[in-house]
């Protein structure tokens, strides 16, 4: 306990404005924004910089999703970039609070990021909108894991996700069984997939007509298969 407590008193304090946590979506910021410069005023406090990979592993979040949230900062000016290499990069947040002592309402950030990159929170909300019910500790583990350990890229989560309501089956095993699937057979966008289940579909084939010798086309129907045989 003693050590516990030596050790939090180690770690020091981060100071936050109050105005900021009352009016922060007022400007247009939700609560992963937030968070984010939360973590980059710790780091910098201390004279470390915030690059991408390390704040992906303290936000348990891919390192591509902190690089998208920088960016959508960026483009509704709460946020400047000094510095011309990621990993030696600094955060200016001075826009941010330019806009929260002037009144002015930033442009909200859309839920789904310029290139559709989903948020860890935002494929728990959509697992639990398709389930029907809140996840419990265990699923949400398991989707952790497949940020933090997988790799899977979310976009693919909720591709996979949709395959399994369509077949009827809300059970994350289900899912991340087709997501191992598509990753063996290096299935990496949501076009690959589909193209993939094209070819499944049907392929058509040139055969000689054996009584006048003249070629046609034959279409030729593979059998329907189950995503997890893809």
């Amino acid at each position: 306990m003693e050590a516990n407590f030596k050790r939090y008193l180690a770690a020091g304090q981060t100071a936050v404005s109050n105005e900021l946590l009352m009016n922060y979506r007022k400007i247009g910021m939700d609560n992963d924004d937030l968070m984010l410069y939360l973590q980059i005023e710790r780091i910098q406090a201390r004279g470390d910089y915030a690059n991408p990979a390390v704040l992906a592993r303290i936000l348990q979040v891919t390192e591509s999703a902190v690089v998208d949230r920088l960016k959508s900062l960026l483009k509704r000016k709460l946020l400047t970039v000094e510095g011309r290499q990621k990993q030696t990069e600094s955060y200016d947040f001075s826009p941010m609070f330019e806009k929260l002592l002037g009144g002015q309402r930033a442009e909200v950030a859309p839920e789904t990021l310029s290139d559709g990159v989903k948020s860890k929170r935002q494929v728990m909300q959509t697992v639990e909108a398709e389930f029907g019910r809140s996840l419990s500790a265990m699923e949400m583990q398991t989707i952790g894991h497949w940020f933090d350990q997988d790799h899977f890229d979310p976009n693919m989560m909720l591709l996979a996700l949709k395959e399994a309501v369509l077949n009827n089956v809300r059970n994350l095993r289900y899912i991340e069984t087709i997501l191992a699937n598509w990753q063996r057979e290096q299935l990496n966008s949501p076009q690959a997939v589909e193209m993939a289940k094209r070819k499944r579909r049907g392929v058509t084939y040139v055969l000689a007509d054996q009584k006048s010798g003249q070629k046609g086309k034959v279409d030729f129907k593979l059998p329907h298969q189950k995503i997890e045989d893809m």
